[in-house]
């Protein structure tokens, strides 16, 4: 599970989309799901660091595609 919050260009603390949750699929087709927390963005996938699918979401949020 990986959670971000230091590296995060939005800041998720009293976000109106705090507890929403996107499903993501990976490269390989796995499914995960991104969830945006207080404290940042949660990701069940296995990486230890921020993950892409992390990443994606972000870029979704701020139009930057």
């Amino acid at each position: 599970m990986v959670l971000e919050n230091e590296m995060t260009e939005i800041n998720t603390e009293g976000h109106h989309l705090v507890g929403f949750e996107w499903p993501v699929v990976g490269s390989k087709g796995n499914e995960y799901t991104v969830v945006m927390l207080d404290r940042g963005f949660e990701c069940n996938c296995p990486a230890y660091v921020k993950c892409k699918h992390i990443k994606g979401v972000e870029k979704g949020l701020i139009g930057d595609w």
